[in-house]
């Protein structure tokens, strides 16, 4: 993950064709990111093995280095909502959003934090702005509880979460 976002970068694809006319080397990775790829890879390996706290300090360390960075901003709030952090994890979410508008799933954690919040009528809203057909699951679950709010059904905040993580869990590698 983090080698394609070297190779991404802003300013690779900016400064691209002036390295190109001064004949600079590109073997070496010139994106800020560069400066955090053993911490990214560090605490990319804690959150798959789902140690949110841990993967959590160390996705602040990249942030402190790289604070325009969505992915390490979301993966930083799905920690903090893991932890049961929701208020930082809104913020995460939100800070991801500004970067990126179209990060799909943060915006679908924002959603379910607002639940968690027990503010479930804000969570309606984000989720009608997600779409991810690889998560059909996800958008069964998410349509069934925006259908219920609608309709003035709504479950305990409580068990909305619930419903929507499990069918987070059940898309698995669709979804973050």
């Amino acid at each position: 993950m983090a080698e394609k976002k070297i190779n991404k970068s802003r300013r690779n694809f900016l400064f691209g064709a002036v390295r190109r006319v001064k004949k600079e080397k590109l073997d070496e990775p010139v994106a800020g990111t560069a400066e955090t790829i053993d911490t990214m890879k560090e605490a990319n390996s804690l959150y798959v093995d789902q140690r949110w706290e841990e993967a959590r300090e160390k996705y602040k360390e990249c942030i402190d280095a790289e604070k325009n960075d969505a992915d390490i901003r979301y993966r930083c709030g799905v920690c903090l909502y893991k932890v049961g952090k929701y208020r930082q994890a809104k913020l995460e979410f939100e800070r991801t959003l500004r970067i990126n508008r179209e990060y799909k799933d943060a915006m679908l954690y924002l959603g379910l934090t607002m639940v968690r919040l027990e503010r479930p009528e804000k969570a309606a809203a984000l989720w009608k702005q997600y779409f991810n057909p690889q998560a059909i699951a996800v958008q069964r679950e998410l349509n069934l509880q925006i259908g219920m709010m609608e309709q003035g059904m709504t479950d305990a905040p409580d068990v909305i979460a619930q419903a929507v993580e499990s069918a987070i869990t059940e898309a698995g590698d669709g979804v973050g």
